[in-house]
């Protein structure tokens, strides 16, 4: 409580205190930042130009001119965004050197999103926007690589049907309705629903997908809007863990990454998973006054979801034996969240110039029950030749007889846990302009969390669980305006990430939590009335308090570890000239461990799957008036360094191998997309996308030699026809 009331006199005293600008939205000449509240959603009106942080916004238009279905489709086209993970449908979105792990719907985080939960798609959702950085003021405890925010497709001022149904390679079929009606002066219902089924490239995969959302707002008199919604997702896909890689040289020479067929599926053709997921909200906005606004929001999620497959052990192969061991696994997972924010909004007169003031409360909360049992060994599969093994018998909730695999009985292995994760936070934020075309933002908060784990099976064990209390999380910045179009900032951020270990710290004393720790400088452009925004910034983030064993020191465990990412990003977004838009950027990492416990490791990548240069952009171009009115035509190219994933090997003091390389590498590579559409009519417009239009062969994730690389999708096409009715 000192801290808190220490904090809220540093507010009083005009101190700088907010913090970065996790949501982010275009309406017109207005960019909504923040947790805004000029738009249906958010905290505060602030133009993009003047949040001293890097945020991308991938909106409705580009969302469907580049058939971004899903959340990952759309991250994998962020500048920025590295996307990776060794399961096929539980992907890492990695930014600025780590993953993120803080989300937010509407401005309210949550932690729905995580596992157990599935990768959205997007149909229910406006727009997502992406934050790069810490994001600990309004999202509390997490990763310093940033957060991602997505805005719900909300009721309209009037009419309107939209409908959609698309075609394309591996026969993919979707079908949209979205329809929004007025049903008095003061209410408004928006409903929609989505449907898809599909093949993948893999072999025998396949995935299925319903969606449906509805949300009503009323007005409550001439201050008061009520808001409310739920959303339902069924997902039903194949699942895999990707494929192994050669291993490395006795001479300590690296592995390679595979040259086989890119359909090649390593898992079985009973793979599969289903996840059922609910999720409603509810939000009462008051305005007070002309100045002030009161606002509630909260979301409750239930995730039910089953998986059951067959994935490769973590073994490389070699080139002429690429036989290695198959895993069952069967895990039955539920999961409720729960998430509540109130904050009060407002701006009042200091220095002759508009402040913006907000404080708040938000909590989030996750309780888990996860059955799960594992086979491992039961089968065997050739890489170069894989054929699909029979479905044993799988029970996560007991034993059963041992099964005959290929070397002999092989016993399953189950259990049970339930696990508890509860947060709760005060913040504030304020933006204070002592002088003309200077602005100091600033932010603080004070986060509580704790969790509560418990094996329940196969043997009830005591629960176990610790707390991280009163931690608080700064933020400070300032945002100088050059001229009326031009400014230049710079900011600094913290986050903190629980952590355990088996082991006491030395000196005794509770693990203490990562601390990621930001500082970054950049400038902002704005041309052609704010109808283009040009962005560059550089960074600098260290993460400490990382665990470090000492072989002198057996026992005990040392926060000594140390990591750091730097960089530079640049961005533009927005119209070049009308009709004609670009959405894209390019970023540089440079990342390393300082201090580790192994000290081979010291001064080398600690995520070398991201590349050190990437540049993503996507344009389209679409006249309004003209001989060319009514068509479109876009593109977009990703490209990306060189990446490596794994461990290098490790020799004995006498010079001899201990361990094989498990490094995998991939040179530099670009895949480029083409798109062509039509308007035919006011109603009906048409348009086809072709992705990987050379047909690249490349590989989309790379882990190591043991398992987790994908091959990215080979030239695939997609036509849509879109119906419009308002």
């Amino acid at each position: 409580m000192r801290t808190l009331i220490a904090m809220l006199a540093s507010t009083a005293l005009i101190t700088p205190f907010t913090a970065l600008a996790a949501d982010a939205a275009m309406d017109a000449d207005i960019v909504v930042i923040g947790k805004s509240y000029g738009q249906p959603v958010g905290k505060t009106v602030t133009p993009l130009k003047d949040v001293p942080n890097t945020i991308t916004v991938i909106d409705r238009g580009q969302i469907e001119a580049q058939n971004l279905f899903t959340l990952e489709d759309a991250l994998t086209a962020t500048p920025g965004i590295t996307v990776n993970g060794v399961g096929s449908e539980d992907p890492s979105f990695l930014s600025r050197g780590f993953a993120i792990n803080n989300y937010m719907i509407d401005g309210v985080p949550t932690l729905s999103l995580g596992f157990p939960g599935v990768v959205p798609d997007l149909f229910a959702y406006d727009r997502l926007e992406v934050l790069r950085g810490p994001a600990g003021l309004f999202s509390g405890s997490g990763n310093p690589a940033g957060s991602i925010n997505l805005v719900r497709k909300r009721p309209l001022d009037t009419l309107q049907l939209r409908a959609a149904a698309g075609y394309g390679s591996f026969d993919n079929i979707r079908g949209e309705i979205d329809l929004s009606v007025p049903v008095t002066a003061n209410a408004a219902v928006r409903v929609g629903a989505m449907v898809q089924d599909q093949d993948q490239f893999f072999d025998v995969a396949h995935r299925n997908r319903i969606t449906a959302f509805g949300v009503g707002s009323v007005a409550l008199g001439e201050r008061t809007t009520l808001t409310f919604g739920a959303n339902y997702d069924r997902f039903k896909p194949a699942i895999q863990s990707g494929l192994p890689g050669i291993i490395g040289g006795a001479d300590g020479s690296d592995g390679q990454l595979l040259d086989i067929r890119r359909s090649t599926f390593l898992g079985a053709d009973w793979n599969r998973f289903q996840s059922d997921t609910v999720s409603a909200f509810v939000e009462v906005a008051h305005r007070v006054s002309d100045r002030w606004t009161l606002r509630a929001s909260g979301l409750y999620t239930d995730v039910d979801r089953i998986d059951i497959y067959s994935y490769i052990g973590n073994q490389p192969i070699t080139p002429t034996n690429g036989v290695t061991s198959q895993i069952a696994y069967r895990g039955d997972t539920y999961m409720t969240t729960k998430s509540f924010d109130f904050n009060g909004v407002g701006s009042f007169p200091a220095f002759g110039r508009e402040q913006t003031l907000i404080l708040g409360v938000d909590y989030q909360g996750n309780s888990q029950r996860q059955n799960a049992t594992r086979l491992s060994n039961f089968a065997r599969i050739d890489v170069y030749n894989p054929v699909s093994p029979a479905e044993p018998p799988l029970d996560p909730f007991g034993p059963l007889p041992p099964f005959q695999g290929p070397g002999g009985p092989v016993t399953q292995v189950y259990g049970g846990t339930t696990s508890d994760v509860e947060q709760f936070g005060l913040y504030g934020q304020l933006r204070v302009s002592p002088v003309a075309g200077l602005t100091l933002v600033g932010g603080g908060r004070v986060t509580w969390w704790d969790t509560n784990n418990q094996t329940v099976l196969p043997t009830l064990l005591p629960p176990t669980g610790y707390a991280i209390n009163n931690r608080f999380t700064p933020y400070a910045g300032l945002v100088w305006d050059v001229t009326d179009t031009l400014n230049v900032y710079a900011s600094y951020a913290d986050s903190f990430t629980p952590q355990t270990s088996a082991l006491p710290r030395v000196g005794g004393g509770a693990i203490a939590p990562l601390i990621g720790a930001q500082y970054e400088a950049g400038t902002k452009l704005s041309l052609f009335n704010d109808r283009l925004l040009l962005s560059a910034a550089a960074y600098q983030i260290t993460q400490s308090n990382r665990l470090f064993t000492d072989p002198d020191l057996p026992g005990v465990v040392q926060q000594i570890g140390k990591v750091r990412a730097r960089g530079v990003e640049a961005e533009a977004a927005g119209e070049i000239l009308p009709g004609w838009r670009i959405n894209g950027g390019y970023a540089y990492i440079q990342n390393k461990y300082l201090e580790d416990s192994n000290p081979l490791l010291e001064g080398i990548s600690f995520v070398p799957v991201i590349p050190s240069h990437s540049i993503k952009a996507f344009t389209n171009y679409a006249p309004a008036e003209g001989a060319l009115a009514g068509a479109s035509l876009g593109g977009g190219v990703t490209w990306f360094s060189p990446t490596a994933g794994g461990n290098a090997a490790v020799f004995n003091a006498d010079g001899s191998l201990r361990t094989r390389s498990t490094i995998v590498r991939q040179g530099s590579y670009a895949v480029f997309d083409l798109r062509a559409g039509y308007k035919v009519s006011e109603q009906i417009a048409l348009s086809v996308n072709v992705n990987n239009v050379f047909d690249r062969t490349y590989f989309a994730r790379i882990s190591s030699t043991g398992r987790g690389n994908y091959f990215g999708s080979p030239r695939t096409v997609f036509a849509t026809v879109r119906f419009t009715y308002k």
